[in-house]
């Protein structure tokens, strides 16, 4: 309920129904449970490779520098792990 007029006569009713009290406020905490469930839901839900690549995007932007220089590195590393040695490379 968003409107706070007909929520203060609920408030009111329940305060006059014998019981109601009780009942007004096992309502209230189980909408709130299913809105926390609801906001778990979402956030599981969510793609964390989506967040892992937004948030490299937000640091390194695609034409920046620094990502240049640093997507260098990573394939220079890559080809050295990659790297089969022979005898002639130890010489």
């Amino acid at each position: 309920m968003t409107n706070p007029v007909i929520h203060a006569l609920v408030v009111l009713a329940a305060i006059i129904i014998p019981g109601g009290l009780i009942v007004y406020f096992a309502w209230r905490v189980r909408n709130k449970c299913q809105d926390v469930k609801a906001a778990k839901l979402e956030a599981y839900r969510r793609d964390p490779i989506e967040e892992i690549r937004e948030a490299y995007l937000k640091q390194f932007p695609i034409e920046s520098l620094r990502e240049k220089n640093r997507r260098e590195r990573l394939d220079r590393a890559r080809e050295r792990r990659r790297r089969k040695f022979t005898e002639k490379d130890w010489k």
